[in-house]
């Protein structure tokens, strides 16, 4: 990372009126853990280009580190009206209003998302996860095997078997003995699934 931040500072010397080599060392920075420096450089690059949409939507991902959701959707919904099909602000705007509790309007936000961008599996996951949360688990699921399907490296763990287990009371109740099935898989993939299933059915 200290190469690519290098890099980048050796072309803004050489241009310093390259936003796109602001944005690319902030990005550099916030992955290194460095916030402070990684929103002056967005902001520089937001004071060189206004209409940048990527270094909104990087300057919201530095916000949402530091925890200031606020600031990380405004920076959000100017990067989707200056570039109303970019998927990965609508994405990242998604995660806040699911952190928020706002499960329709992340489900909304997680499928235009997909909609601009079909293979983008973090949506789909994304998706799922605020589906599980509306007790949709059917639909989550279908939403995380999409997720798997595009990037194995998304792997069926804890988010899927709540989702599955979730599934399998309902069907359960319902008289279909594959709920069973469901629970005993989600069981073997997250052995505390009833656990935690339990807590938040109480809540």
């Amino acid at each position: 990372m200290a190469a690519a931040i290098e890099a980048c500072t050796s072309i803004i010397f050489l241009d310093p009126l390259n936003d796109g080599a602001f944005v690319n060392r902030g990005i550099a920075y916030r992955r290194i853990g460095d916030l402070d420096r990684a929103i002056r450089d967005y902001d520089e690059a937001i004071r060189l280009n206004p209409l940048a949409a990527d270094a909104f939507n990087n300057r919201g991902n530095a916000f949402r580190a530091r925890k200031e959701l606020s600031l990380a959707r405004r920076d959000y919904d100017e990067a989707i009206r200056l570039n109303p099909r970019y998927a990965h602000a609508y994405n990242n705007r998604g995660i806040i209003l699911l952190e928020e509790g706002h499960l329709e309007r992340a489900v909304a936000d997680f499928g235009r998302a997909i909609r601009e961008q079909p293979g983008y599996a973090n949506a789909f996951r994304n998706r799922g996860l605020a589906r599980t949360h509306q007790q949709l688990f059917d639909l989550a699921i279908q939403d995380f095997d999409a997720a798997f399907g595009l990037d194995p490296a998304i792997t069926r763990g804890a988010e899927y078997a709540i989702a599955l287990f979730g599934r399998g009371v309902a069907r359960q109740r319902g008289g279909d003995p594959a709920g069973l099935v469901d629970m005993d898989e989600a069981r073997r993939l997250f052995p505390a699934v009833a656990d935690v299933m339990d807590g938040s059915d109480e809540q």
